[in-house]
């Protein structure tokens, strides 16, 4: 999620961090998503990472995996949607979340002008995009974040002129 919507992945976990059990059992069918990943956030090595792409996740908890609404797991439990972002934003749903991103307008938009510039070349961005990348998020900025001069700064861009 942080890979997609910040253009932040984490890093692959370390080696020896166990997955999170598949098999069913019946304390393991109890517990919640947050529930089952704090193992997780409890190991020093995992915490960093899992405090950048828990809140999220959770934050999306609501939508099962075909993107129905609900309100609690399959086991009846309620859904807990709450986090902090960029360790300093708190919000209890997705539509907090939205307002999170909007105090973020620069960082939100440099990872959506990286996707889309790296669309539209059809290649993984590199180092020599950045300056071009910077302009881009400039412009947007300087015209209240609209959308079509994201589009229109992408198209002017020497990496895409020059593709």
């Amino acid at each position: 999620m942080a890979g997609v919507i910040l253009n932040d992945p984490p890093e692959p976990p370390p080696a020896d961090v166990p997955p999170l059990a598949e098999e069913v059992d019946s304390n393991r069918e109890n517990l919640t998503l947050r529930e089952r990943f704090s193992a997780h956030r409890q190991r020093a090595e995992c915490a960093s990472c899992h405090q950048q792409i828990d809140p999220l996740g959770f934050a999306l908890e609501n939508y099962n995996a075909v993107g129905i609404w609900r309100d609690t797991y399959t086991n009846g439990r309620a859904i807990d949607t709450h986090g902090t972002l960029f360790g300093r934003h708190p919000f209890s749903n997705v539509v907090e979340l939205k307002a999170v991103l909007l105090a973020e307008k620069d960082r939100f938009t440099r990872a959506f002008a990286e996707h889309l510039l790296s669309y539209a070349l059809g290649r993984e961005l590199r180092a020599q995009d950045a300056p071009a990348l910077d302009q881009i998020v400039r412009a947007t900025a300087n015209e209240d974040y609209r959308f079509h001069t994201l589009i229109k700064q992408i198209v002017l861009s020497r990496p895409f002129l020059n593709h």
